[in-house]
């Protein structure tokens, strides 16, 4: 890689804020892009081929989440350890880390394919799908899961851009994606309807194009890290185990919050309020996309200044993202509530309009939009931690989130109805909060406040 080029994807060095930002806006973008495009799934399936078809989505897509979600966890952990040693300037281990975690996606997303395609039919039954859901569901269900290990090498790819300081390419990955998306989904749903399976097909084509896509950049910009040609000596035995000590917590952190989601939809099925929950769920995602998308932000930059001991970097920089991230959620919250009747319109046919699905769906939002104040911090803390290599913190801060979010749906929604349900998020992000406040102290003191320290220590010696 050339200086320029370096110096381009290097965190490490420059003004922090304009650094961050322009690491940032790329990825809150891409990120956006991702979730509309998600979004037009809904719409399109609520529009063309009605409300019970994209409940059962939603049902179905909770449950595809659950081995995502592991997928996607392994992805962020494994690019951790590649951000920490390219943060390092230490070429070979970098190398060797980006090798790794190709051979352990390859390997994790061949066992999701089988596993996910084999547990379908379970699936569906433990988490009560509705009759009239089921058969749009096990579609979908099967050719999502059935491919998942393009799923996995998509994760992989995009957070090794990003997490080497490349969040760019991923916004052109992410637009042409997206594109072929909803392209294929007007082909499947209108010129040749084919209903949900043109979704999950649509989705899966998408997928494989950013991650073919990603890969290639990754290649691109990076030619002194190319994990295909450059011939590194024997040794990487220990990054496996690093990546593997890193990724494995992570992935069941990511299954814990999805494990919570299948049970919550679980309780939605059985009261029979899938259609409300799923359009109360998908507004209420708009904000949780961007607010999610800065522990993104946060992991990248982190991770590589942790790498090159900059413990003043990383302070200023979560600072920064905290009030970002405070300003465009309170935004965002504004325009959900005073717009709710127009966004609800848009996943919804003018055939099943009600006001009583508007009202459900209103006093979900009235009940979940308080809590972004709350939300906000949660990825932050959560990202910082695992970039600081402790995968273990933000494990068990999802271990007291679950609980919380199970308990609150099955009683609340026992006693209170939909405006039960509506509270098993907010009550989740209250418990995960106050652990992460605690496990982030802990883990500053006890490891940047000593890099502080150093720091200090060299700056004396030199005076």
């Amino acid at each position: 890689m050339s200086a320029k080029a370096s110096k381009k994807y290097d965190l490490t060095q420059g003004p922090i804020f304009r650094t961050l930002l322009s690491f940032g806006v790329p990825i809150i973008v891409s990120n956006l892009i991702q979730y509309l495009y998600n979004v037009v799934d809904s719409m399109m399936l609520g529009n063309f081929v009605g409300a019970d078809a994209m409940g059962a989505v939603t049902a179905a897509g909770n449950c595809c989440g659950l081995l995502f979600s592991l997928a996607g966890g392994l992805a962020v952990g494994f690019s951790v350890i590649v951000g920490t040693n390219f943060g390092a300037k230490n070429r070979e281990d970098t190398v060797r880390a980006i090798r790794a975690a190709e051979w352990l996606s390859l390997i994790a997303g061949v066992f999701f394919t089988i596993l996910g395609f084999t547990c379908t039919d379970l699936l569906i039954q433990a988490t009560q799908v509705q009759p009239q859901h089921q058969a749009f569901a096990r579609v979908y269900m099967r050719i999502l899961l059935g491919c998942s290990v393009v799923s996995m090498f998509n994760n992989m790819h995009v957070n090794l851009l990003r997490t080497l300081g490349d969040s760019r390419s991923p916004v052109v990955v992410l637009v042409a994606s997206a594109f072929i998306n909803v392209a294929l989904n007007y082909l499947f749903l209108k010129v040749f309807p084919i209903g949900v399976a043109g979704v999950a097909i649509a989705t899966i084509v998408s997928q494989l194009v950013s991650a073919i896509l990603s890969l290639y950049f990754l290649l691109k910009h990076y030619p002194d890290y190319n994990f295909l040609t450059v011939n590194i000596a024997k040794g990487g035995e220990k990054i496996w185990l690093q990546e593997l000590k890193m990724g494995i917590p992570m992935a069941f952190q990511q299954s814990m919050i999805m494990i919570g989601a299948v049970i919550v939809m679980t309780k939605v099925n059985a009261m029979d309020v899938t259609n409300e929950y799923a359009v109360g769920n998908n507004i209420n995602n708009i904000s949780s996309n961007v607010i999610n998308t800065f522990g993104s932000v946060i992991s990248g930059f982190v991770a590589q200044n942790y790498g090159a001991r900059e413990p003043e970097r990383i302070q200023k920089s979560i600072w920064y993202t905290l009030g970002v991230s405070l300003l465009l959620s309170a935004l965002l919250a504004a325009c959900l509530l005073f717009f709710s009747r127009t966004i609800v319109g848009w996943f919804v046919s003018d055939e099943e309009w009600s006001e009583e699905l508007y009202e459900s769906v209103r006093l979900f939002l009235n009940i979940n939009i308080p809590f972004y104040l709350i939300w906000v911090p949660v990825p932050i803390l959560r990202c910082a931690i695992q970039s600081f290599k402790n995968s273990i913190l933000p494990f068990l801060s999802c271990l007291v989130e679950l609980p919380m979010r199970c308990i609150t749906a099955w009683v609340l929604g026992e006693y209170f109805g939909f405006a039960g349900l509506s509270l098993a998020t907010p009550c989740s992000l209250v418990a995960a909060f106050l652990f992460l406040i605690v496990a982030f102290f802990i883990e500053w003191r006890k490891k940047i406040v000593p890099m502080k320290r150093e720091k200090l220590l060299l700056k004396e010696k030199k005076i």
